[in-house]
């Protein structure tokens, strides 16, 4: 009755695919360290919602997921402060990592990961490299592709804490995700999966109902 229940799934209609993801809590209630975290978690999609328009590049959205979990987890306690420092250290030493291991969205079409490239075609020939700060790995990083109206695309943030002495504990096994599906527009995007509920409070009613 304490744990969370995340359901990643979705269909297909008329050849086109779909995908989404939604985290409720099973007893129906979220529990204070659940509803803090599912509240910065929706708060990094919505910062993502936000970049996901046209003529921005099609990294701008997990940008902005980052820059808003990077300051929450600072300001939760889940990276101490003494130790991380700022939220822009803590992106750049990626130690968000440990919570937030994947990108904020992939292509979405006639399957559920749709093919494209996520390089810009105009620009595949510029690269600069960097050393990866966990890793020490040398990665090539090329330009993003340039959003344009009419592409598909998932936008996904989520945190994942696994128990440590160094987490307070009532953030342990904490796994949350929110998933939407969006079209670009001129003017910025279309979620089309937000008939689902979203907000938490939402999501505890639905649970009452």
């Amino acid at each position: 009755s304490n744990d969370l229940v995340l359901i990643d799934a979705g269909c297909e209609y008329a050849g086109y695919a779909s995908d989404i993801t939604r985290t409720f809590p099973a007893g129906g209630r979220f529990s204070g360290a659940q509803r803090a975290l599912y509240e910065l978690v929706l708060a990094s999609q919505e910062a993502a919602v936000a970049a996901t328009k046209a003529g921005a590049r099609f990294n701008a959205p997990h940008d902005a997921t980052v820059a808003v979990l990077a300051q929450g987890l600072l300001d939760l306690g889940l990276l101490d402060k003494n130790q991380h420092g700022s939220a822009q250290d803590v992106i750049e030493r990626r130690a968000y990592f440990r919570f937030y291991m994947h990108r904020t969205g992939h292509w979405l079409g006639m399957d559920v990961h749709d093919c494209g490239s996520y390089v810009e075609p105009g620009e595949v020939g510029q690269a600069h490299e960097r050393k990866d700060p966990l890793s020490g790995e040398t990665i090539t990083d090329r330009p993003s592709r340039i959003l344009r109206p009419g592409m598909a695309l998932t936008i996904e943030p989520g945190l994942y804490v696994r128990p440590s002495d160094k987490i307070p504990k009532e953030f342990w096994n904490i796994g949350i995700r929110i998933e939407d599906d969006a079209f670009v527009t001129e003017t910025g995007c279309e979620l089309i999966t937000r008939d689902v509920p979203v907000k938490a409070e939402e999501i505890e009613a639905l649970m009452r109902g």
